[in-house]
């Protein structure tokens, strides 16, 4: 089954990149004020970055667009397009965008700091700092922790209240603006009687799953522990001390983009109370690029401890303090996270053995949008960086072959590239990309291997079904799909793939 890309196996070479990116390039160069430096980037990586930035905007995937590369201490901007459909002002470093889910980050650096302070255990239960009445957060004898909020799998709903849910029927513009004049109406001190309500969806630390309800709860544990304001600890633990602006407030209301839907029509704030410690924060590229300097560095204990991986999600991720904790096709590892409001997405990601870090701000919120500034994140890692040798070179003795044994040509590369390591999506895309090619065989080839070194892969043999039967191999496809819907009965496309090759 295809599904959304993680990470990228095997982009084009740099000179595919190179040759795939339009030629005008609306670039920004300006320095934030800390970091102080550029990077040296190359006239080519220059222009090949700038022409993504622009061409993103120019195929009206955003309005305005602002991104940051940060490699070696030092930091590039890059902007396209404008902030504003009204005022036509263009993007820069310095203008504000709402950055979503990545909130939660910044939150659990603080939660990271009051561990490091002594204030606070990783596996102390959330009740220890709440009023009676919240025995609810416990279930099948198991209480939810913070370590549960911060690798996601606290088992609670991801809005308490459901503001999605406020207009039933509605359609989903309606809804959009419903849900913020709701969020605006929403007092911060209702959301604690409202969790009080809530049942767990399943036991705690099982199964990650998205809550910002997790998040928002944990902003209010962090001003119980501490008795601040959120937003003064944001700055005491994270703007001041790794210089960034304000992200709370309206202190920069005229350097706030305008956000947009699909449709490029204009789309409410999202900067309410209740959402800020889960949601809610705003930054401009040039913060975000003081933030990721920082995590890239390892700047102070309680960054490094917010990026150790608690809980393992597969052979290729796990989940840090809210960061994803990927491993690339060399064994080393990079951290991720993306973000979406009414109106604005963001991606960025960093790199600590490259000492590289990215982010992308964009003013507009599709289904998709995240996913491409992600795919455009990696293309421009693979443009200053390269493929790592050993996928390189899987790549060519594959292609050399047509992939008419992918084993043995995968054991011949790991012999002198030991480090080489394949995920289950990438190689799951990388068939897609075959088959899209009308390269059935070789797109059998390598989804057959996908499915043999990961047995219990429910989505890998649904995957070599597909293949299978794209190639008139039909008891072979039927067998791939009977093994992927036993390991996940859920397998809904699989049962109607299965039941149109047994009615053939």
């Amino acid at each position: 089954m295809m599904k959304g890309r993680d990470s990228a196996l095997f982009l084009p070479t740099r000179r595919g990149v190179l040759g795939a990116i339009p030629a005008a390039a609306m670039v920004s160069s300006a320095v934030a004020a800390a970091p102080p430096r550029t990077t040296a980037l190359s006239p080519e990586a220059t222009k090949a970055i700038g022409g993504m930035v622009d061409g993103f905007v120019a195929q009206n995937r955003a309005d305005g667009l602002s991104v940051a590369v940060v490699m070696n201490g030092a930091t590039r901007f890059f902007n396209a397009g404008v902030t504003s459909q009204t005022t036509l002002t263009a993007a820069t470093e310095h203008h504000v965008y709402e950055i979503g889910s990545v909130s939660k980050t910044f939150t659990a650096l603080i939660l990271a700091s009051a561990i490091k302070e002594g204030r606070v255990a990783l596996n102390d239960p959330v009740r220890k700092f709440l009023p009676p009445g919240f025995d609810n957060l416990a279930k099948d004898g198991r209480a939810v922790t913070f370590a549960d909020i911060v690798t996601t799998t606290s088992a609670l709903p991801d809005n308490v209240p459901d503001y999605l849910a406020v207009a039933p029927g509605a359609p989903p513009k309606q809804l959009i603006f419903a849900a913020a004049q709701f969020l605006d109406a929403f007092p911060y001190a209702g959301f604690l009687p409202e969790l009080a309500k809530v049942t767990l969806l399943d036991k705690p630390g099982v199964a990650p799953r998205h809550s910002n309800a997790a998040s928002v709860l944990l902003g209010v544990l962090l001003e119980r522990i501490y008795g601040r304001p959120y937003a003064d600890l944001l700055s005491r633990y994270v703007e001041k001390p790794l210089g960034l602006g304000a992200g709370t407030g309206e202190g920069r209301a005229s350097l706030q983009v305008a956000g947009y839907g699909a449709d490029a029509t204009p789309r409410p704030r999202f900067n309410q109370p209740v959402m800020l410690a889960a949601a809610g924060l705003h930054y401009s590229a040039a913060d975000m690029a003081n933030y990721l300097t920082a995590q890239i560095d390892s700047r102070t204990p309680a960054i490094a401890l917010s990026q150790q991986p608690l809980f393992a999600v597969s052979d290729a991720d796990s989940i840090a303090f809210h960061w994803t904790v990927g491993r690339k096709a060399d064994s080393k590892t990079y951290l991720r996270h993306s973000g979406g409001t009414f109106g604005c997405s963001t991606y960025c990601d960093f790199h600590p053995d490259q000492r590289f870090g990215i982010v992308l701000l964009a003013n507009r919120v599709t289904r998709d949008t995240q996913e491409d500034l992600k795919k455009m994140a990696e293309a421009i890692h693979l443009t200053l960086f390269g493929a790592p040798a050993g996928l390189a070179r899987l790549h060519r003795l594959l292609e050399a072959s047509d992939y008419s044994d992918v084993t043995v040509t995968v054991a011949l590369v790991k012999r002198q590239n030991p480090e080489l390591f394949l995920k289950e999506d990438d190689l799951n895309d990388w068939a897609y990309r075959l088959l899209k090619a009308q390269r059935v065989k070789a797109a059998v080839g390598l989804a057959g291997y996908n499915a043999a070194i990961r047995p219990e892969s429910w989505n890998a043999h649904d995957t070599y079904g597909e293949m299978l039967a794209a190639n008139g191999d039909k008891a072979r496809a039927i067998a791939e799909y009977q093994r992927s819907i036993e390991l996940n009965p859920a397998n809904s496309s699989g049962k109607v793939m299965l039941a149109k090759l047994q009615s053939q």
